[in-house]
């Protein structure tokens, strides 16, 4: 987050109040936005993102392991963060660790879904005996450029890592003991991990009297809170948080979910058009 002046501040609420910002956006406009894929090679699937100057990177790794006592038919998936020092001033020693931690628990949730099912990764899916062996999904992000709305960032480049990742196809059998085996298959193309009820974040935040999305790194420090929606490619709203010590205009509410439900899906169906067009390589 930036730190600003008053007057900096005033000039930035008040152009937000007119529908022009400082960077010649309106209110319910992203900054532009650049994915790249693949970019990890240690990596089952990565994916870099650039929303404005904010600079997020996101590498997958699947692996077998037991599955929780808790789940025991479903499989798992563990996220972390990591706020690069140079991303941002308040990066640095334990802000950096505390933000990371936090980022990582909202991304969390988006990838696991609900109880309720229709979001998220297919836990259940994951499962290959249950109860003995499961897959886990790790989840490792990286900040580089902190320059506003990085959990959003986060959830884009997470579901596009995840797109990408290939499972590798494994066969289950049973052994002399009557105990199921599974061996990894030999077939050098794995399968497509299911991602495509894998939500993104879109964080809609109060700036006076108004609601406005992906807020730059100088606008943050003007919003009295903010509303992260995670919204699935149906417009369907899977996941809520807030953010911010002030509370939220109760008249403002329900206008941010509707703006995020109507700009989730776009920038989904965008994401995935951009993935889709990327040659399927062994």
């Amino acid at each position: 987050m930036a730190d600003i002046s008053l007057g900096e501040r005033i000039y930035i609420v008040q152009g937000i109040e007119q529908d022009v910002r400082t960077d010649g956006r309106s209110r319910a406009q992203y900054r532009p936005l650049e994915l790249e894929a693949n970019v990890v090679a240690q990596a089952d699937g990565s994916a870099r993102l650039h929303l404005g100057p904010t600079d997020v990177l996101v590498g997958v790794k699947v692996e077998l392991g037991v599955p929780d006592s808790a789940s025991p038919s479903q499989g798992q998936v563990h996220v972390s963060v990591e706020c690069s020092s140079c991303a941002s001033p308040e990066f640095k020693g334990r802000g950096g660790e505390d933000w990371g931690i936090e980022l990582a628990r909202a991304l969390e949730a988006s990838l696991v879904g609900s109880p309720a099912g229709g979001s998220g990764l297919d836990l259940a899916s994951l499962c290959l005996v249950p109860g003995k062996t499961c897959w886990l999904v790790y989840v490792d992000a990286l900040v580089l450029n902190d320059g506003g709305n990085v959990l959003g960032a986060l959830s884009m480049a997470a579901r596009a890592a995840l797109a990408l990742t290939r499972v590798y196809k494994v066969e289950v059998s049973m052994n002399e003991d009557d105990e199921p085996e599974v061996e990894l298959s030999g077939e050098p193309e794995g399968a497509p991990l299911d991602a495509a009820n894998v939500p993104i974040i879109v964080s809609v935040s109060q700036v006076g009297n108004r609601s406005v999305v992906d807020l730059a790194s100088e606008e943050e420090p003007c919003a009295a809170a903010s509303l992260h929606v995670a919204v699935n490619s149906k417009a369907r709203v899977v996941g809520l948080t807030k953010s911010g010590s002030s509370g939220l205009d109760p008249s403002l509410t329900q206008e941010m979910v509707e703006v995020a439900q109507k700009l989730g899906p776009g920038i989904i169906a965008s994401l995935d058009k951009y993935i889709s067009s990327i040659p399927v390589t062994s």
